[in-house]
């Protein structure tokens, strides 16, 4: 079972399309699960010099070798929570489940494959949201985690929230009301560390997470900041928190950190964690990640 090549992020050297090496290597570990097998340098080479995306034989083994160093770098830093092992020129499955890195992993292909964009399931929006508080809560142990499912709510709804984070931060609420449509302040998460004796001057982060592939990098300056201190009294001012399901690349990570001004995780910082998933949470995600490994476009 091969899965097809896309139209993004791989082309040749003289293609209009920039080769991203990241995105080709997310392409070599979904192949690897659909095939549940082992597959090597070779038979990628096989492929990719049949394909068109590649100038010769010599192109596609560089193609081929900078995105193994790509996997081997996700593999050193995430060790068991890595869901394949790499030895030599193979690939292939790990023991572990590392069911958030294949959700986040599965979560990225719409970047390559236009097609998943409007087929996926749409609750892996609101599955991120919780992933990423998981994720949070092992990163930031003591740290109150909460996620608002904000995109879902109605004005009243959003109200309610602006008075809760205000709750949550020992703040005051100020103006429910400075978000009337909220797409430019959006909270998916807010992280407060609280001290028992309930006093203020507690930090504060507010984060959004943003699973859309054509437009994450517009949210890169979401929630804002400035809004938000204009709804709620913080004793500090808030630090934002933007997480993406997708491995970024070092420069495409720069520029979230540059234009985010905050705290940024991507994929391998979202599965550092080894804490087990909540088993509710746990069996949404693999009920999602067996329809969206359905929906994968296949080579005839």
């Amino acid at each position: 079972m091969n899965l097809e090549f896309a139209g993004t992020g791989y082309g040749s050297a003289g293609s209009p399309t920039a080769r991203r090496v990241e995105l080709f290597a997310d392409w070599i570990e979904t192949q690897v699960l659909l095939a549940e097998s082992p597959l090597s340098k070779p038979e990628f080479v096989d492929r990719l010099e049949g394909s068109g995306r590649v100038h010769d034989s010599d192109d596609a083994w560089v193609l081929i070798d900078d995105a193994f160093l790509a996997c081997r770098r996700r593999q050193r830093v995430l060790g068991q929570n890595y869901p394949f092992s790499i030895a030599g020129s193979t690939i292939e499955p790990s023991d572990t489940e590392c069911m958030p890195y294949r959700f986040c992993l599965l979560a990225s292909l719409p970047e390559q494959f236009q097609p998943l964009r409007t087929s996926y399931p749409k609750e892996f929006r609101d599955l991120f949201e919780h992933l990423v508080a998981h994720a949070l809560r092992s990163i930031l142990p003591g740290w109150n985690v909460y996620p608002t499912g904000w995109a879902g709510f109605s004005g009243e709804g959003k109200r309610q929230i602006v008075q809760k984070i205000a709750t949550w931060s020992v703040g005051k609420c100020i103006d429910e009301t400075v978000f009337p449509h909220a797409n430019d302040a959006q909270v998916d998460v807010a992280v407060v560390r609280s001290f028992t004796d309930g006093r203020t001057s507690v930090p504060v982060l507010l984060g959004q997470c943003a699973t859309g592939v054509t437009d994450w990098r517009d949210k890169l300056a979401r929630p804002n900041i400035d809004r938000w201190c204009s709804a709620v009294q913080f004793s500090a001012r808030p630090v934002r928190l933007f997480a993406v399901p997708f491995a970024l690349d070092e420069i495409s990570f720069r520029e979230a950190v540059v234009e985010s001004n905050g705290l940024v995780l991507d994929r391998v910082r979202i599965c550092e964690s080894s804490e087990p998933v909540p088993s509710d949470l746990a069996q949404k995600i693999s009920d999602w990640l067996l329809q969206a490994s359905a929906l994968m476009p296949i080579a005839a």
